[in-house]
C-alpha cells in the first residue's frame, strides 16, 4: 500500500524516540511508503516541530528521558485535540497506563513490532479503510 491511495492531507508524521536506530529505521521505512516524516529524540524537540509543522500523526515512544510519550501526547493534544496518537513501547505497561490510553482514544503498539505491523497501524489510524492486521490495545 502506497501513499497515493491515502488522502492528500494525511501525510505528515512526527516520530519521537530516544533510540536513534529505531527512529532512523522508522523514518526511512515511512518515507519509503510516501509519508513526510519529521523525527526527533525527545518531547521538547517534538513540541518545537509540532508547533511549526502540520503533523497528521504523532508516533512516540512511551519511555524517554525527562518526559514520557504520554506527557508529549497530552501536550500535543492540548494544542490540537484531533491529533491521532500512536504510542510504542518495549516496556510492560501496567493496566492503569493502558486504560489511560484507551480512554483518550490513543493507539498502542508494543515493541518489538515488524515494519508491516507499523504500517498497518499507521494506515488504520489515518484511514481505517486501509486497516489490516493492526494491533489492538490490550490490558
Amino acid at each position: 500500500m502506497h501513499y497515493e491511495q491515502l488522502p492528500q492531507a494525511l501525510r505528515n508524521i512526527l516520530v519521537v524516540d530516544d533510540d536513534s536506530d529505531i527512529r532512523s529505521l522508522t523514518r526511512t521505512f515511512l518515507e519509503h511508503e510516501g509519508y513526510n516524516v519529521f523525527s526527533c529524540e525527545n518531547a521538547d524537540r517534538a513540541i518545537h516541530i509540532f508547533r511549526r509543522s502540520p503533523i497528521d500523526l504523532l508516533i512516540t515512544d512511551y519511555s524517554m528521558p525527562n518526559r514520557t510519550g504520554m506527557d508529549l501526547a497530552r501536550e500535543a493534544k492540548a494544542l490540537r485535540p484531533s491529533l491521532p496518537v500512536l504510542i510504542v513501547s518495549g516496556a510492560i505497561l501496567d493496566p492503569v497506563q493502558l486504560e489511560q490510553m484507551r480512554i483518550r482514544n490513543w493507539n498502542f503498539l508494543p515493541k518489538p513490532f515488524s515494519l508491516p505491523q507499523l504500517l498497518g497501524e499507521v494506515h488504520r489510524i489515518l484511514d481505517p479503510r486501509y486497516a489490516r492486521g493492526s494491533a489492538t490495545l490490550t490490558a
